[in-house]
């Protein structure tokens, strides 16, 4: 009798939060896209991580220090692209410094270092390649995060959650201990550093994407040891594909209300993944971020759909091969396991 209780307990709380992330991610998509902001799919994307498994209400107190520092950090990037043209070296320092305090600060919640390591890497660059670009992109970045963060709020006060304060478990504490903070600091600037030269010294425009793949990939410094880099392929095929099927169904039928049942219809067979108890999670996660960073790209560029899906596959596939390979290298050299923790 308990076991049914507490079964239809769980399927509510499924469901409620299957219909939270729904109307949520689509509600942000759909109000972006009707207020002209620029890559509304972004502002889906900031929604996604908002209100993906497992996450709760941050709180409008949270929400606004997460605008202000995402401006700031934002602000602190573009001043590091004014520096670059004419002090190349300092700003070479500073960014060294970024990325050893992204790996060390390990107290501060992954998302925030790897914003952190993203804007402020990536922002200098931009501003090599086209000055006012990096001032357009941090505008719209902020507005996407607005519109996502307050869309957010109201899904948690239409589909309320038990907040559950989970307590990092012996488990964890136990592995995080294991490894020297320093040594994963100075392995994660070793693996980085090539990476940030080489593109602010020869400015590949078309490789944007593998630079910030390579970001995102080079802050799990145990990378080489798992599945994830097949994982990612994996899931970016599959959204990219989902991407495709929907922006040629669009040119066919290119109305408001056949884009808002599409986004729907997609949105919910993703999130009805993305809330089950299934292995596979992780796929649809990653899958159902680059569906839409698909269909922005398409949307916005003269390219081809499948050109696009292509040259993203070519760009994951670089990130991993280089993370992997780099880690390997410098892991062999400089291995960061505690080997006096276990030997106690």
């Amino acid at each position: 009798m308990l076991d049914k209780a507490e079964s239809n307990i769980k399927t509510s709380q499924q469901t409620r939060a299957i219909f939270r992330c729904l109307l949520g991610v689509a509600s942000t998509l759909l109000i972006a896209t009707l207020n002209n902001v620029l890559l509304p799919q972004i502002s889906a994307i900031f929604a996604l991580m908002l209100l993906d498994n497992g996450k709760t209400a941050i709180g409008i107190k949270k929400s606004l220090i997460a605008i202000i520092g995402l401006y700031f950090l934002g602000l602190f990037g573009l001043f590091l692209g004014g520096l670059v043209q004419d002090y190349a070296l300092v700003t070479i320092l500073i960014l060294g410094l970024v990325i050893f305090w992204s790996f060390k600060l390990v107290k501060v919640p992954e998302p925030i270092r790897l914003l952190f390591l993203i804007l402020t890497l990536l922002l200098p660059f931009l501003s090599l390649t086209a000055e006012p670009l990096g001032d357009l992109i941090l505008m719209h970045m902020i507005v996407n995060l607005v519109i996502a963060l307050a869309v957010a709020q109201l899904a948690f006060i239409f589909f309320p959650e038990p907040v559950l304060k989970n307590k990092p478990s012996k488990e964890t504490i136990q592995e995080e201990s294991q490894y020297n903070l320093n040594k994963i600091a100075v392995n994660g600037l070793l693996v980085l550093m090539p990476a940030v030269l080489y593109f602010y010294l020869f400015r590949p425009n078309a490789l944007v994407l593998t630079f910030v793949f390579i970001l995102a990939l080079a802050l799990d410094p145990m990378i080489y040891k798992s599945k994830k880099g097949q994982v990612l392929i994996l899931a970016n095929v599959f959204g990219g594909v989902c991407g495709i099927v929907a922006y040629n169904l669009l040119t066919i039928t290119p109305t408001l209300f056949f884009y808002t049942f599409l986004i729907f219809a997609i949105g919910l067979y993703f999130t009805y993944h993305i809330f089950s108890d299934k292995k596979t999670v992780p796929i649809y996660t990653i899958a159902y971020r680059t569906f839409f960073l698909v269909m922005g790209v398409i949307s916005s560029s003269d390219t081809s759909a499948g050109a696009t899906i292509i040259e993203r596959l070519l760009g994951i596939g670089l990130a991993v091969l280089y993370v992997v390979v780099a880690y390997k290298i410098v892991t062999f050299f400089n291995n960061p396991r505690n080997i006096e923790h276990e030997m106690v």
